[in-house]
């Protein structure tokens, strides 16, 4: 397992405009952050990990600055990510074509966060810093019920609370017992972020999966049965087939 350093910060190329959103975007995964602007590449960063976060007023001619950096490095890196959180089809066909017909070495494509995290994940890549600080963080409620697709009520029953509490959780009151109430949902949630692309998290929740004797993961969920999810996404972890 190779280990990037804290000298070997996550590098994020951005428009100079686009830096503070950047910088605030990443900062998220708990890891320490440079961002670098697009238009300066004069001295290229110590880094196994490059970002190019295309989200400025013109992605294309960042994406043109992010192939010239790239067709500069005198090395290969371990990750290098293009980030836009829009997802246009003609823009990432185009643009992957061009990247392919560019650069030596191969580049992936994020499309929000977990994306980011998965490909860290998937290839080994330990960041310095922790990244199970954000499941101390005050859960989203609200957020998380729109991700999964339920209503307060099925919520709810998930968490087997009344709807007036997870109201008030929605509205930020009477959270006391909320970060013990959400253990198994925040668990789950992690598992998804782990296993599952976001791209394909809708489809995983709502196809009958063997795994379930049929049911849909997503009516487990607002059954309460968020142990079952959880004990199959171990089996997965160990080797056994979900």
């Amino acid at each position: 397992m190779s280990t990037i350093e804290a000298t070997q910060d996550l590098v994020v190329w951005a428009d100079k405009s686009a830096l503070p959103q950047a910088k605030l975007l990443f900062s998220q995964l708990g890891a320490p952050v440079r961002t670098v602007p697009l238009e300066s590449s004069k001295r290229l960063p110590d880094s196994n990990i490059f970002i190019f976060y295309l989200q400025g007023p013109k992605p294309h001619s960042d994406l043109n600055s992010a192939i010239k950096i790239l067709k500069s490095l005198r090395k290969s890196r371990d990750l290098v990510v293009f980030y836009t959180s829009h997802y246009v089809p003609n823009f990432v066909f185009h643009a992957g074509m061009l990247v392919g017909r560019e650069i030596r070495g191969s580049a992936d494509w994020a499309f929000d966060l977990r994306d980011v995290k998965q490909l860290l994940r998937t290839r080994n890549l330990l960041v310095h810093g922790d990244w199970n600080q954000l499941d101390t963080k005050p859960l989203d409620i609200a957020a998380v019920r729109s991700r999964l697709g339920l209503t307060q009520e099925q919520m709810a029953h998930a968490l087997n609370v009344t709807t007036r509490t997870l109201q008030n959780w929605e509205k930020r009151v009477g959270t006391s017992q909320m970060l013990r109430k959400t253990r198994d949902l925040r668990e789950l949630l992690g598992l998804l972020d782990d296993y599952v692309s976001s791209s394909e998290e809708r489809a995983w929740l709502t196809t009958p999966s063997a795994a379930f004797r049929n049911s849909r993961p997503i009516d487990l969920i607002a059954q309460g049965k968020l142990r079952d999810l959880i004990v199959e996404f171990q089996r997965l972890r160990e080797g056994q087939p979900l």
